[in-house]
């Protein structure tokens, strides 16, 4: 597993702003672990569950797949440039863009769909033995609580 510290600092070096021998100033650092904080829990809160948890430090360890780290440091990188003056090349942007497409691959997970049951079953979809049911059985109560169990009504709607 790879720690904070290692990730912000390939994430710095990417945007060319931290040399490798170069430290930073512990203010820089807690301002990258609140850049990728948010980063990860705007994901989070767009249904990409990766299993993140919070960094408070820069000795926590990061707890993503390994296959998303790659976007993880590309896209932290992108978002702290403008703070740190960091330049982002072509390819830091087409790695940020990878990695959140894999990232996306990763922490989302679709359930199995099912028919409504105002869609036709189509001709040659039924037998002698469905009793002229031309239409998929009702499922509406199911996919309701599938989803999160209600549905409440926006806002100006009665």
């Amino acid at each position: 597993m790879a720690t904070a510290s290692q990730v912000l600092k390939a994430a710095l070096q990417s945007i060319l702003v931290q040399a490798s021998e170069a430290p930073l100033e512990p203010d820089e650092y807690q301002d990258t672990i609140f850049a990728m904080n948010n980063f990860m829990f705007a994901l989070a809160s767009d249904g990409v569950n990766l299993g993140y948890t919070e960094v408070a430090d820069l000795g926590d360890e990061i707890t993503i797949p390994t296959g998303a780290l790659r976007g993880l440091i590309a896209n932290v990188a992108v978002e702290m440039s403008s703070e740190f003056g960091g330049v982002i090349s072509e390819a830091l942007a087409m790695r940020a863009i990878s990695g959140l497409k894999t990232m996306l691959h990763l922490g989302i997970s679709l359930g199995p769909s099912a028919m409504p049951s105002t869609l036709p079953t189509g001709s040659g979809n039924y037998n002698e033995f469905s009793c002229g049911a031309h239409f998929y059985p009702d499922m509406e109560a199911t996919i309701l609580a599938e989803a999160a169990g209600t549905i409440g009504l926006e806002t100006g709607t009665t």
